[in-house]
């Protein structure tokens, strides 16, 4: 059976990652026909820890997986390692007496526990008080109500605002007193609006647009790098690095670039445009456009997409490119040398590339209706997102 799992990531105050939201669907033709909470808790966690690698889905960081009333009693959370798991509490039912003392077991246990859409009553009062974590709603809960939560119990329990989705709303839940934070608000422009606009490398542009003509030029390219010392030292060490082993010591930039070749030179060159422009702040984005560009360019063969995959790719990898350098889409892309498609698609005209990445977009925020009707899921889905965030993580994101 195939299935598909969804991360949504958790913020602090500092815009560091401290944890995902695992999210799991199931494929097929109930892919998006709802299954109860405790079979999606179950399969969640079988493919998590013994399929995929819990490790590779969070990169080492907390991962926060959902249990029903009915699954918290049972003992499967205790099969889970407690230094780097919150169990989440699902709030769409009663609180009874058995998930009180439920949950008292497994804090006991020394397990984290988050109290997922809270919403305060008498009936949850006492789950407040063996808590960590408390996740709120942030558009959909008064900020009077929120405002006194977190007076009443902010210096014992840790909370999380919900669906954050813009800059101003981050604003607003740290000022009133929330730690940690969720939602996709690092994927709007406002994130960086208070900052001066970025620029990119002019060498490495000019090297992308040398790499873009009909008939690219070794020696241009060599000239533009052997007059940036840092892009020298970058190149070398990545041709050695990657291309040629130790005894194979590469140490001219022409002999470089002809082990390397065009077509990789051309992603590489990408990936040190958007490593150039990293930043505390955009240090997850940069890593999200890496996992699209590369998951796109593996689905292409997939699913018998028209086009080049190198397209795809640059789709994905500049997907987010707004946003890092603080501008419109439109006036970023007046100088990249990319194709027409890659350019439709980023300025969101419908074509295969646009197509696919609003695919990928949906399937992140775990929107898995809006990602049925785009395509179909592919039995090998999951692996190729997989195999991309590895890709990422070698890149050192």
């Amino acid at each position: 059976m195939d299935v598909f799992i969804a991360r949504q990531p958790i913020f602090d105050k500092n815009m560091n990652i401290y944890g995902y939201e695992l999210l799991y669907r199931q494929s097929g033709d109930n892919f998006f026909t709802g299954i109860d909470d405790d079979q999606a808790t179950s399969e969640l966690i079988y493919n998590a820890f013994l399929v995929m690698g819990l490790h590779d889905l969070t990169d080492g960081t907390n991962a926060f997986i959902n249990f029903s009333k009915e699954l918290i009693k049972s003992d499967v959370p205790f099969l889970l390692p407690k230094q780097n798991i919150v169990v989440e509490v699902l709030e769409r039912e009663k609180v009874t007496l058995a998930t009180i003392d439920a949950c008292k077991r497994i804090r006991a246990m020394g397990y984290r526990l988050a109290l997922d859409d809270f919403v305060l009553d008498q009936n949850n009062l006492p789950l407040i008080e063996i808590a960590d974590i408390i996740k709120i709603e942030f558009p959909a809960v008064s900020r009077h109500e929120q405002y006194h939560l977190i007076q009443n119990y902010g210096k014992r329990v840790k909370f999380l605002a919900e669906k954050i989705e813009s800059k101003e709303e981050y604003k607003q839940a740290a000022e009133m007193g929330y730690e940690l934070f969720q939602g996709y608000f690092f994927n709007k422009p406002s994130i960086i609006r208070s900052k001066e606009v970025v620029t990119l490398n002019a060498n490495l542009f000019s090297i992308l647009k040398e790499l873009g003509s009909s008939e690219p030029s070794y020696l241009v390219i060599a000239n533009i790098f052997e007059r940036d010392l840092g892009l020298s030292y970058k190149l070398l060490k990545l041709a050695n690095s990657v291309y040629i082993g130790a005894r194979n010591k590469i140490k001219s930039i022409p002999h470089a670039l002809s082990y390397i070749g065009i077509n990789e030179m051309y992603q590489w060159i990408s990936l040190m445009m958007l490593k150039d422009i990293q930043n505390v702040e955009n240090v997850e984005l940069i890593k999200q456009s890496l996992i699209r560009g590369k998951l796109m360019e593996l689905l292409t063969p997939e699913l018998h997409l028209e086009g080049e995959s190198s397209e795809f790719y640059f789709t994905g990898i500049f997907s987010a490119i707004d946003v890092l350098l603080n501008s419109s889409m439109e006036q970023v892309l007046k100088g990249l040398p990319l194709s027409v498609n890659v350019k439709n698609a980023l300025l969101g005209i419908d074509n295969e590339q646009r197509k696919l990445l609003n695919f990928i977009m949906n399937w992140e925020k775990a929107h898995w209706e809006k990602a049925e009707d785009q395509y179909p899921m592919t039995n090998k889905f999951m692996e190729l997102y997989m195999e991309a965030l590895k890709w990422a993580k070698k890149l050192n994101y």
